[in-house]
């Protein structure tokens, strides 16, 4: 933000009267002006882009390399880029002269690279290239998969003492630092889950599950009650879902035929029409975070009865674990006497 307020005095009798943008890669700039909360010194630079007509926009650094080059100074690229091939020459993969010998007749023999050299002299792909021999994806030597190396490379990044079996995440970036072939990350995932000697030396860092929390036991009949729906089903009758809603206590079960879509309305119709009137207002409701349940509606008509309604959390469909067992039971049985173009 300096960068661009710095520029903007600069420029200010080109820019003043003019609408303009400002593309920066620095994301937070962009919602400068949106800020609730200031410093002082920030306060004085809203104040004085607030005679420009300008808007800022994100712009990626990826996507932003001729400015990003411009703005580096030559002597520090200099020192980065010695920098860099110092650490890639560390790190990358020493190879034999007899790998070497076995990747070049592999690039002769395979057919895909052979498919690929062909692209190549077509100029249809400048994504690989032929050097001495070898084939390069980019600045990566391309392993072939005829030439059988794989599982020695994989054991090179990952067993031997320099590498000290680290995780996928650390054996793929030494492999891609200098290698490529079809498919990496899954063989480096394999190779790592596999491994004997991490899964018996390595400690266990996942954090640990909390005990399940069971519902608790109602005292009486329909004093709590859960709610789920079973839809795209065949239609029938004019009918292409069922809303199942069992008690806690008893284990009763009412299906309720509907139509989709059911909106929190119907729903909440249906509901005392076939519950309520019978059994009168349950205390809670189970369900799950459908848009129904989480609605204004759905909610404050149970808040003015006095239900509470309790939701599952995102993808733990065990919390109403009751009526997802009764749902699986009632696709079961439905599949045992529908016919096979599910018609009847």
């Amino acid at each position: 933000m300096t960068a661009i307020i710095h520029c903007l005095h600069v420029w200010r009798h080109y820019l003043i009267g003019k609408s303009f943008v400002v593309k920066t890669d620095n994301v937070a700039a962009s919602y400068f002006a949106s800020q609730s909360k200031l410093s002082t010194k920030q306060a004085r630079w809203q104040d004085f882009l607030a005679e420009f007509d300008m808007t800022i926009e994100y712009r990626p650094g990826r996507h932003n390399a001729v400015v990003d080059a411009l703005s580096r100074k030559r002597q520090l690229a200099a020192l980065e880029e010695e920098e860099d091939q110092a650490t890639r020459s560390r790190s990358q993969v020493q190879m034999s002269e007899e790998m070497q010998n076995k990747i070049k007749e592999s690039v002769e023999t395979d057919t895909l690279v052979q498919n690929i050299v062909k692209h190549i002299k077509e100029g249809k792909t400048r994504k690989f290239f032929l050097r001495d021999g070898f084939l390069f994806f980019g600045n990566r030597l391309y392993v072939p998969k005829s030439s059988g190396l794989k599982s020695h490379l994989l054991k090179e990044c990952h067993d031997s003492p320099w590498a000290g079996h680290p995780g996928r995440h650390r054996s793929l970036a030494l492999l891609e630092r200098g290698l490529f072939w079809e498919k990496m990350q899954e063989d480096v995932e394999e190779c790592v889950h596999t491994c004997i000697i991490c899964q018996q030396d390595k400690s266990d860092t996942q954090r640990q599950g909390a005990l399940l929390q069971p519902l608790p036991i109602p005292e009486r009949p329909w004093m709590s009650v859960s709610m789920d729906f079973i839809t795209q089903l065949p239609q029938v009758h004019g009918y292409n879902g069922i809303m199942v809603v069992v008690d806690h206590f008893s284990k009763y079960v009412v299906f309720v035929p509907i139509k989709i879509p059911c909106e929190a309305e119907r729903t909440a119709e249906l509901f005392f029409k076939n519950i309520v009137k019978y059994w009168g207002i349950p205390l809670s409701i189970v369900s799950d975070r459908d848009p129904r349940f989480t609605g204004r509606f759905w909610t404050t008509l149970f808040k003015l009865v006095r239900t509470e309604l309790l939701m599952s959390s995102s993808y733990h469909p065990q919390t109403d674990g009751q009526t997802e067992r009764i749902n699986a039971l009632l696709e079961d049985y439905l599949r045992h006497y529908v016919t096979v173009d599910q018609k009847n």
